[in-house]
């Protein structure tokens, strides 16, 4: 990936951490978009410690002006843009009778609006740049696959983004953008503190069943996906623990 140019949401902490310092293992200069200056700054130091190129730009994905600010820098600062990762979410746990509108809103508006709103951004550039074309990669889950008990909107953003990628894909193919979409299983992160527990390090649990994956094994995939000949894709990748309760055995 060696003067490629990449952004990646979500990019202070767990698996956006993750794909960024390996993007600049491979070589790549990173911007890393999030909400927490100071650990953006952390994760900056990682990747060019691993040897690529970091530029740290605070925002919410939650408000497009945000999104607009990050990409007209990427383009006047670089010019072009290779690669972006879709990797800002939330999780979200609550009984459908219990769910406010506001509550379904503010879920939508990190776990689709916000990959809308850069993937929208992104095809511009993309389409627009000389030579044309790049990569789109964004994070679903398992959960689209076969849902956790009481996450209908989380559940419902995840079936979302796969279709948002399915078409993106689609009408990428005349100008040369390939989207790809990743569904991971119990990856260490702010989300497997909050629904595993006090989760230290990835790696087994207490049972087999609660082993946690390392973000740097979800980001192999995501530099596989990034790296593939222009003319070929890994449209989709499920990722997850061996015994962990999924799709595979769950409902």
């Amino acid at each position: 990936m060696t003067g490629r140019i990449a952004i990646v949401t979500g990019a202070s902490s767990g698996i956006g951490e993750g794909i960024a310092t390996a993007f600049g293992a491979e070589g790549a200069t990173v911007v890393l978009g999030g909400r927490r200056p100071a650990e953006l700054d952390r994760v900056a130091a990682a990747v060019t410690a691993a040897g690529g190129k970091a530029l740290a730009l605070p925002g919410d994905v939650r408000q497009e002006a945000d999104i607009l600010k990050l990409f007209e820098t990427v383009k006047n600062t670089f010019g072009r843009l290779d690669v972006l990762v879709n990797n800002a979410g939330i999780t979200a746990h609550k009984p459908i009778d219990e769910m406010s509108l506001e509550y379904w809103n503010d879920v939508l508006a990190v776990n689709l609006t916000a990959p809308f709103l850069a993937t929208r951004e992104a095809v511009k550039m993309m389409k627009a740049q000389k030579p044309q074309g790049g990569r789109i990669i964004t994070m679903g889950s398992v959960s689209q696959k076969t849902p956790r008990p009481d996450s209908l909107a989380y559940t419902a953003t995840k079936h979302a983004l796969h279709g948002l990628t399915h078409q993106v894909t689609r009408d990428g193919r005349a100008y040369g953008v390939v989207a790809s979409i990743i569904h991971a299983g119990s990856t260490l992160s702010g989300f497997t503190r909050q629904t595993v527990g006090a989760v230290a390090k990835a790696g087994p649990g207490p049972t087999p069943q609660q082993y946690v994956m390392a973000a740097s094994d979800v980001a192999r995939i995501a530099v596989l996906m990034a790296t593939l000949p222009d003319e070929v894709n890994l449209f989709e990748a499920t990722i997850l623990p061996n015994q962990m309760p999924s799709f595979i055995d769950r409902g």
